[in-house]
């Protein structure tokens, strides 16, 4: 786990800003040699009971406070996962066992499944 400076968007959107943890669930040059230094992360908010963490636990897992240095207890935000270039790391938090990334793990394996057909259309509007 990483601490980070993620940007301002301008126009603002609904992704995350500014300082925060977040976990690193992916290195590109895993697969080869990327043309940056990047990382794959999911970036994390602080839990306060929201509802709509409680609704989705599976899209929203939860560390608790201590979980590798964590001031507060906090949502990881699977529905924000992005790359961010690793000049934007502001440090080092700690590590997650197994026990602790498996959520992470396994919320990301569900939602960017790919089994070569196109993703199931919903029936809800994006608005």
């Amino acid at each position: 786990m990483i601490s980070a400076l993620f940007p301002t968007h301008v126009p603002g959107g609904s992704e995350q800003q500014g300082y925060r943890p977040a976990v690193v669930v992916g290195m590109p040059e895993r697969l080869g040699v990327p043309r940056f230094g990047v990382l794959v992360v999911v970036p994390m908010t602080t839990d306060r009971g929201q509802k709509w963490s409680e609704r989705s636990p599976a899209l929203y897992p939860r560390l608790a406070k201590g979980t590798a240095n964590l001031r507060s207890p906090s949502i990881c935000l699977l529905d924000q996962v992005r790359s961010i270039g690793a000049e934007r790391v502001r440090g080092y938090r700690g590590t997650l066992d197994a026990e602790q990334y498996r959520p992470i793990h396994d919320g990301l394996r569900k939602m960017m499944s790919y089994d070569g057909a196109a993703p199931e259309q919903t029936t809800r509007s994006a608005g």
